[in-house]
């Protein structure tokens, strides 16, 4: 027999209820994702801040590892030693080189417009030379216009004031002295924020390499208290993503400098100007795959354009050889103990993230992307995470 409507009434409600409840505690946690999905692109800076500092931490944490080794120094004094060595190379570096280094910069500041202006020209005899520096001289243009116009609208009068005369208009020279006096003034706030914010990032990544055990634990035990499987999850993640960036950051620290002596030595061997500055401005820009390479042969082929259609074939012949150098020998003696990231991945992570967060995003792709790869590859798969963990044991 069926239940009569006084009796079905009360099991309605119940579920009426409980379906209310399930739509409530779902909105819920729609809402929340979103609320923390917003919550982290507002701050989304000052995490790429932390991850800048979370990196430098593992520099000096890698950088003390032979001082607890060799010395038997406790933990906190051998970063503190790791610390002051990098400070007294890097002290002695600049008062052996320093000068030479400032001179052959300058001497590239110098002859680099130089050097655009050549190209410039060789390029406007070209068939469809002189519309394509039509189109580069608007970019650059535009570029150049910082807050003209903004300047010039703040400076003229407001008519429609009752009351008030007319104020003679600006000169040239007090429209030209307050452009560059606002230009100079977004720059220098766009230096001292950039210093800040270097320090900010220095003094996180030291304190965080001083003690970083207390730290994982502390994010650890926020989660055993819901779950000891999960608390032993994270606390995985942070010796997988750990164990990862290092590597990555050791293998291409070595790449860096191999690139940078190889390249510097070779614009010598060819005679190219400033071959220190050019080397420094190849090692450094190794730290972006696929990308910075690229970036560090235009300063080079723009100095040899200056020289002659000669010398800008040596020089392409030499930066390519060069990259080929780094990509069949250098990387993959390199990788065998660090983690390959594939280049696809490593090519999306740049454009990606240089359209989320801009010059800082292209800057820590790489090593992002290199923390999503290890934390799928190794806790997710559980995999081994580069060559050397895959390799049998003897």
């Amino acid at each position: 027999m069926g239940k009569s409507p006084t009796e079905a009434a009360p099991e309605k409600a119940s579920e009426q209820r409980a379906d209310d409840g399930r739509l409530l505690r779902q909105t819920v946690l729609v809402a929340g994702v979103v609320v923390t999905a917003l919550l982290i692109w507002q701050l989304s800076h000052i995490l790429l801040l932390v991850f800048g500092a979370i990196l430098l931490a593992l520099i000096l944490s890698t950088a003390a590892e032979p001082f607890e080794r060799y010395a038997k120094l406790p933990p906190r004094p051998a970063v503190l030693a790791a610390l002051a060595s990098i400070v007294a190379l890097m002290t002695l570096g600049g008062w052996i080189f320093g000068r030479e280094i400032s001179s052959q910069a300058s001497d590239l500041a110098t002859r680099l417009p130089q050097a655009w202006d050549a190209a410039r020209g060789q390029l406007a005899t070209l068939p469809f030379g002189p519309e394509v520096v039509e189109r580069l001289d608007s970019l650059i243009d535009r570029m150049g216009e910082g807050g003209g116009e903004d300047t010039a609208r703040q400076l003229e009068p407001d008519d429609s004031a009752p009351g008030v005369a007319p104020a003679p208009p600006a000169t040239d020279g007090s429209l030209l002295s307050g452009e560059v006096f606002s230009s100079l003034g977004a720059f220098a706030g766009l230096i001292a924020g950039v210093i800040a914010e270097l320090i900010l990032v220095i003094f996180a990544g030291i304190f965080l390499a001083l003690n970083p055990r207390s730290y994982r634990a502390g994010v650890v035990r926020l989660f055993k208290k819901r779950s000891a499987s999960t608390a032993d999850m994270v606390g995985k993640a942070f010796d997988v993503s750990g164990l990862g960036l290092r590597r990555w950051l050791l293998g291409q620290l070595a790449a860096m400098a191999l690139v940078g002596v190889i390249t510097g030595l070779g614009a010598w061997a060819i005679g190219l100007p400033s071959p220190l500055a050019l080397g420094m401005i190849a090692g450094a820009l190794e730290f972006v795959p696929i990308v910075g390479p690229v970036a560090a042969t235009i300063p080079a082929l723009l100095l040899a354009a200056t020289m002659g259609p000669e010398m800008m074939l040596w020089t392409l012949l030499l930066y390519v050889g060069i990259q080929q150098l780094e990509g069949n020998l250098i990387m993959p003696l390199v990788q065998k103990r660090m983690v390959s990231l594939p280049p696809v991945i490593a090519l999306f992570s740049i454009l990606i993230f240089a359209a989320l967060f801009g010059p800082l995003g292209v800057l820590l792709a790489t090593p992002l992307a290199v923390l999503v790869f290890v934390l799928i590859k190794g806790v997710y798969l559980d995999e081994p995470i580069s060559e050397k963990d895959a390799a049998p044991s003897d």
